[in-house]
């Protein structure tokens, strides 16, 4: 990934990572992602509901421990970087995914 989709990924967990205490739990994943700019759901393959359900199952993969490490949550983001084009379009959905 090129060092632009990186930073775009630190700020998100950085900005889910409310306490600075080096640890999101499912919870603030939850609380903070918009599933209506998933991929599949702008492109209505999926309902909201089933991006939802779908994302949230990928997280917490190294330790179910209910914590979403950073290695965890940069991990996730790799694999959609590589289902986008530009770092434009990344940055851009980054963006707007996780409110930053």
């Amino acid at each position: 990934m090129s060092e632009r989709r990186v930073a775009m990924i630190k700020l998100a967990y950085e900005k889910l990572d409310v306490n600075k205490d080096g640890q999101v739990t499912l919870d603030d994943v939850a609380k903070l992602y918009d599933v209506s700019m998933h991929p599949d759901v702008m492109a209505q393959r999926k309902t909201p509901e089933q991006a939802y359900k779908e994302f949230m199952s990928l997280w917490d993969t190294q330790v179910a421990d209910g914590v979403v490490t950073f290695d965890e949550f940069c991990d996730y983001m790799r694999d959609v970087s590589c289902s986008v084009d530009t770092d434009d379009y990344f940055e851009a959905m980054m963006k707007s995914a996780w409110k930053l």
